[in-house]
């Protein structure tokens, strides 16, 4: 079976698979708008962090909405095999690339659009977590806690005598 690389995915409510993807195409094109306005400065670092937000936008509409870049050619493969990956994978992608730009230029365009794309990055690492947050019950587990409770001997409420 299927079972090792599709888990996490058959956990996660279709609603919030939705939100992922809604969230993820908006915040791709208010990083690709911020990322133009934050080429328009002085600063040569924030311009190269409104370049790196310009391709950083661009990659994320391919993931999320590559509908929005049919255009493309061989784009549709790559948006396929990223959308089989786990979440886990999409979530550490979209958080780690967008710290970059915020660290070359810490203005509110930057913050502002980078900020949405790890907020993506979020709700995919929220997914990735599934239902139950990473704690399913083993067997073991319920074993033991049978054991602890049908072993357990009652506690006093009472203080000691003599004191």
């Amino acid at each position: 079976m299927n079972q090792g690389k599709d888990a996490g995915k058959d956990e996660v409510a279709w609603w919030f698979k939705i939100l992922g993807r809604c969230v993820g195409a908006i915040a791709a094109l208010v990083c690709m708008g911020m990322g133009i306005w934050a080429c328009v400065s002085l600063h040569p670092t924030c311009i190269v962090a409104g370049v790196i937000m310009v391709c950083l936008g661009f990659l994320t509409m391919v993931l999320e909405a590559p509908i929005c870049c049919q255009f493309f050619d061989g784009l549709d493969r790559l948006a396929a095999w990223i959308g089989n990956l786990k979440y886990i994978y999409k979530a550490i992608l979209y958080c780690v690339l967008s710290i970059f730009p915020m660290m070359l230029c810490f203005e509110m365009s930057t913050v502002f659009g980078s900020g949405l794309v790890f907020v993506t990055g979020a709700i995919y690492g929220v997914m990735a977590l599934g239902k139950k947050g990473g704690q399913a019950r083993r067997p073991e587990d319920v074993e033991m806690n049978q054991r602890l409770t049908e072993t357990e001997e009652p506690v006093a409420t009472t203080p000691p005598e003599g004191t």
